[in-house]
């Protein structure tokens, strides 16, 4: 059977942050980015995560929490995820489904935006944000999720085909938290494996370290290998949106990937 195809997708830039050395796990100061990701379909556009909120350009600590203290920030107004789609010439009612990787709040500032979008998100996801394991807890923010509980949601507990015609995938790599996924996009050119926060950078998928704060590291590893697994069997390009050298190397917005 053949696959069908996405027409086209966008980065959109979001928050960068700068983390200071970390001891052993993180010894160098490391700067990832938020990028939410635009998908356009001929049944619509499909929102990949939906970056940072606009309450921490100017008060991360009041909006995410006392760690983020230590953390320098860049997030410029026209950098906002519903400036951005304006940007492109859609509406925000354009968006009629908004994939959430995972929950954690750096993917889930805009979600408010889309009160009319089917959401979708990896099962057991929902119930960990609202009462998250203490050591997790920091990570959810319910100023996003709140708003959000009356919209239209979908728990995800297995590989789901979003259009049933093989063009976006949303692909279950659980670990970092129980509801982690992956996206897999096909364009007219080529495949792309959106990692979401499947994997943190470069260094990580090849050495296939899981992250500090995982949920379930071991579970982590698993799914780091299920990424290359996806590379090779469908020779795609892997996405890692957190890793700041896959940002730069790609084209983002205005400029779109067909």
């Amino acid at each position: 059977m053949s696959i069908a195809k996405c027409r086209r997708m966008w980065g959109l830039a979001g928050a960068q942050f700068t983390i200071p050395p970390m001891g052993a796990e993180r010894p160098e100061p490391f700067t990832f980015v938020c990028p939410p990701i635009l998908i356009e379909h001929e049944k619509g556009l499909v929102l990949f995560d939906t970056g940072c909120h606009p309450n921490i350009m100017n008060d991360i600590v009041g909006y995410w929490g006392d760690f983020w203290q230590m953390i320098a920030v860049k997030f410029a107004p026209e950098e906002t995820l519903d400036r951005q789609i304006k940007g492109l010439g859609y509406k925000l009612d354009d968006v009629r489904y908004v994939i959430l990787s995972h929950l954690h709040m750096d993917h889930t500032g805009g979600m408010a935006l889309f009160p009319n979008a089917k959401f979708l998100v990896g099962s057991n996801e929902i119930r960990f944000a609202y009462w998250a394991d203490p050591q997790q807890r920091q990570f959810f923010v319910m100023g996003d999720l709140l708003p959000t509980r009356g919209f239209n949601w979908l728990e995800v507990d297995q590989d789901y085909d979003l259009f049933g015609d093989g063009s976006l995938q949303m692909l279950k790599t659980p670990g970092h938290t129980p509801g982690e996924c992956t996206l897999l996009v096909t364009l007219p050119s080529r495949r792309f494996v959106l990692t979401g926060d499947t994997v943190h950078t470069r260094q990580d998928l090849a050495e296939e370290k899981p992250m500090m704060i995982d949920y379930d590291p071991a579970m982590a590893v698993q799914s780091l290998k299920r990424l290359k697994q996806l590379r090779d069997q469908h020779n795609a390009t892997i996405w890692i949106p957190h890793d700041i050298d896959d940002w730069h190397d790609m084209p983002h917005a205005p400029a779109a990937i067909e």
